[in-house]
């Protein structure tokens, strides 16, 4: 499951929302961009919405944003600096109590460099969670880390993960993945890769591009 943010989080949630805040949040999700553009605002939630960028930049485009985020230092980072439009929750996967307990249906949900945190045995249940929580004709963005540099992974508790098994997860819940693209890391980090999963939840769905 994923634990609440370990101390690192928190620790150094100021130097984590600057490094966040300063990448442009169109280049980071420019694989799934024109989806955000044909599609016309609704109601989305940011899991894992750390400095709030992508939440703030959602609601800048017109959005009504729920922000996720366990980490009570990148909760308050990111607070002092938020969208009106954006309404802050601590909660945290695998199970998402507090936010289910609300009742809300979305539009869009949002897991930017968050699947990693989630340990393999908890996915399935957490996947299973997350589409649920789409309205018919929702969208699920998931960005995939996939990092070589073994050290890290293990100090920061990163899991492997596998489109793959998303994709083994969407056939389960008859939603459709419509999109998986692998990019280098924008920071030209070299060791770092991060693939884009979108799964379609609810209506008839096109096919899968690669």
């Amino acid at each position: 499951m994923l634990q609440r943010m370990p101390d690192d989080y928190d620790s150094h949630a100021a130097e984590r929302a600057a490094r966040y805040n300063a990448m442009n949040p169109e280049v980071v999700h420019a694989p799934w961009l024109s989806l955000l553009q044909e599609r016309t605002t609704g109601f989305a939630c940011d899991i894992g919405a750390g400095s709030g960028r992508d939440a703030n930049w959602l609601a800048g485009k017109g959005w009504d944003v729920i922000a996720v985020e366990p980490s009570a230092g990148m909760r308050e980072q990111a607070m002092s600096q938020s969208h009106p439009n954006v309404n802050w929750l601590d909660d945290s996967l695998p199970d998402l109590k507090t936010l289910r307990a609300m009742g809300h249906r979305f539009d869009l949900v949002l897991l930017s460099a968050v699947w990693m945190h989630v340990a393999p045995g908890s996915r399935e249940r957490a996947f299973r969670i997350l589409t649920e929580l789409l309205k018919p004709g929702g969208h699920l963005i998931i960005t995939l880390r996939h990092g070589s540099d073994e050290e890290e992974n293990h100090r920061r508790g990163f899991h492997p993960v596998h489109a793959g098994e998303i994709e083994n997860f969407a056939r389960s819940r008859a939603v459709v993945v419509t999109l998986r693209e692998r990019r280098p890391d924008t920071n030209g980090r070299e060791h770092l890769e991060w693939e884009t999963v979108v799964v379609l939840v609810g209506i008839a769905c096109p096919p899968l591009r690669h």
